[in-house]
């Protein structure tokens, strides 16, 4: 209600802005740490951590492997988990585990420690990133949410981009174990603040309605109309079976590209120095390509959203496969950067249009879980055909494959409109 509340949303309304743009600026900030530095910051170790133990980079990378099945197991179950506790009851708990772990890797010398730790991290990303958000969002807004989605999402790539330049300066002159210890401090001063008492899990909890919503009769209370399919019935249905193909494919297809820019690059003859900047860019576009692709997806539907984003990560498979071209490079970012930002904000957005919001947190995270599945598969895939042919070429070959029959499926797939309250 008006006149109630933090601070904030009254002044906020005073000015007529709703406030639960300020819910969306806050999952901007939390997932610039929470994941931009977890997860898009693990290459910046791998080389000091390696070169001190004596360890093989792929040995250390599956520290990476590791947190994105937990991410993937996390999505699996945070549906059945959401029905019975509140998402930020869990997300209170989560962001205090997570700094916490990745603050002690910084005193760890063997590997196994390093696998627990990650494998600690990768377990609280679920339920304070992308899951977590897109309950929150859609707690939120009614209208606008693919707007809102992707807005809020393009804090990984921000905060990837920020934190790696960043990063990359300080292992330089204080060392790794600093940056472990300096970013473990940075996720926690910035994320548990906002977390504990800021964020708000529903617009109920400020008197407010979501975004797009008219109020009752009464002018106050809501309540939200269910509708779409149940657990059971998307089990039995085949539009189920084509939107986890599409979730594997785009998650292997944006995976094969972005987990390789830099080293395909530098294979083609460029210095590393030009190669970190071509990816360095591509995670700014990206950032910029996850708004874009949830304002298409507000504007133009589902179906149209996905063929626009697929048709881009041909467009980013097809520089990188021609990457030998200097040309090529923009390409390469222009495309990555639409194509490659359905890897995070389209799962959520194509739940909602083809099953509704009966089951939306359950199905929303199978599909990001397999989604997560694809990118997991991909990086082993294009290394094994770069060590059996020396290049990635085929890898590119397959994923444009793989992305031409996901337009055919994400075509075939029917979807449904809320039906008029």
């Amino acid at each position: 209600m008006p006149g109630e509340g933090p601070i904030l949303k009254r002044i906020l309304e005073k000015h007529g802005i709703y406030y639960g743009w300020t819910m969306v600026i806050l999952a901007l900030v939390v997932m610039a740490v929470c994941f931009g530095i977890s997860h898009n910051c693990f290459t910046l170790y791998i080389i000091p951590v390696t070169e001190k133990f004596g360890w093989q980079r792929k040995t250390f990378s599956i520290g990476l492997t590791l947190m994105y099945i937990m991410q993937m197991a996390g999505s699996v179950l945070t549906g059945r988990i959401y029905r019975k506790l509140k998402v930020l009851g869990i997300m209170k708990i989560a962001v205090l585990i997570q700094p916490a772990a990745y603050f002690l890797l910084s005193f760890a010398r063997h590997l196994p420690v390093f696998y627990l730790l990650f494998i600690i991290i990768g377990a609280c990303c679920p339920f304070l990133c992308f899951q977590a958000f897109t309950v929150i969002i859609a707690n939120w807004f009614e209208e606008k949410r693919g707007l809102v989605t992707g807005i809020a999402f393009m804090g990984s790539g921000l905060g990837g981009m920020i934190f790696n330049a960043l990063g990359g300066v300080l292992i330089d002159k204080m060392g790794y174990a600093a940056v472990y210890r300096i970013y473990g401090i940075v996720i926690a001063a910035v994320a548990i603040p906002i977390v504990w008492f800021l964020l708000k899990e529903k617009p109920a909890d400020c008197g407010l309605l979501p975004y797009g919503e008219k109020p009752g009769a009464d002018g106050r209370f809501f309540h939200e109309q269910i509708y779409g399919s149940s657990w059971a019935e998307a089990l039995r249905s085949k539009n189920l079976y084509l939107l986890l193909y599409s979730a594997l494919a785009i998650g292997f297809a944006t995976s094969v590209l972005s987990s390789s820019i830099v080293t395909n690059v530098s294979d083609c003859g460029y210095t590393a120095t030009y190669a970190a900047l071509v990816n360095a860019v591509y995670l700014g576009g990206v950032s910029l390509g996850k708004i874009l692709l949830g304002e298409m997806f507000d504007r133009l539907g589902m179906k149209k959203g996905v063929v626009i984003a697929l048709v881009m990560l041909g467009v980013g498979l097809a520089g990188m496969y021609f990457a030998s071209l200097r040309a090529m490079h923009l390409m390469i970012v222009i495309g990555a950067s639409v194509g490659c930002a359905a890897g995070t904000v389209a799962f959520p957005l194509m739940t909602q249009a083809v099953f509704g919001n009966r089951d939306y947190t359950a199905l929303a995270g199978l599909l990001m879980a397999v989604g997560n599945l694809g990118g997991c598969i991909a990086p082993f895939f294009g290394n094994a055909v770069f060590d059996t042919t020396g290049s990635y070429r085929m890898a590119y070959l397959a994923a444009g494959i793989v992305t031409a029959l996901t337009v055919l499926s994400s075509l075939v797939v029917k979807t449904m409109k809320k039906p008029e309250a």
